[in-house]
């Protein structure tokens, strides 16, 4: 396993790719093991988006980092509300959601304790785009939460 480091953010874009690839076969798992369609077809989503963020890492200029721009995500806060979930067989899309949700929050904060820890301006600006990514993937699971499950009657 790839140790995260403040020293080279060749360590540090190593270390979260490992992480996300971690997902990807966590997700992939859930929906191999998934009987409900909606719920298998959830995970694929899911096995892509941290493709996604993998691709991202693989193809990032980490010379050229002061030109990212990091946009300000809105955290809905709605995973905070709620107690992590672990995968069962029988596991609902609400439970889903709320799983999905907590890792992602997990990695946000995560990435952002790393970002205050560096002094390495480079490793610590990279922490913040990690982190950022990781709340835009929670925020878009918790709109997806708040509409298709805060809706319900």
């Amino acid at each position: 396993m790839t140790t995260v480091s403040c020293s080279s953010t060749g360590d540090v874009v190593a270390f979260a790719i490992e992480k996300e690839e971690k997902a990807m076969d966590f997700y992939q798992c859930c929906a191999d093991r998934a009987k409900n369609p909606g719920l298998k077809k959830f995970f694929l989503e899911m096995v892509e988006e941290e493709r996604r963020h993998r691709d991202m890492l693989k193809g990032l200029d980490t010379l050229n980092l002061e030109a990212v721009k990091i946009e300000k995500v809105e955290d809905l806060q709605i995973s905070d509300y709620l107690v992590d979930v672990k995968y069962s067989d029988d596991l609902n899309y609400q439970e889903a959601l709320t799983m999905a949700m907590k890792k992602e929050e997990k990695a946000h904060a995560f990435y952002a304790s790393w970002q205050n820890k560096c002094m390495h301006e480079k490793a610590a600006k990279l922490f913040e785009v990690l982190a950022q990514e990781e709340l835009k993937h929670k925020r878009n699971l918790e709109v997806m939460y708040d509409d298709e499950i805060l809706t319900w009657d």
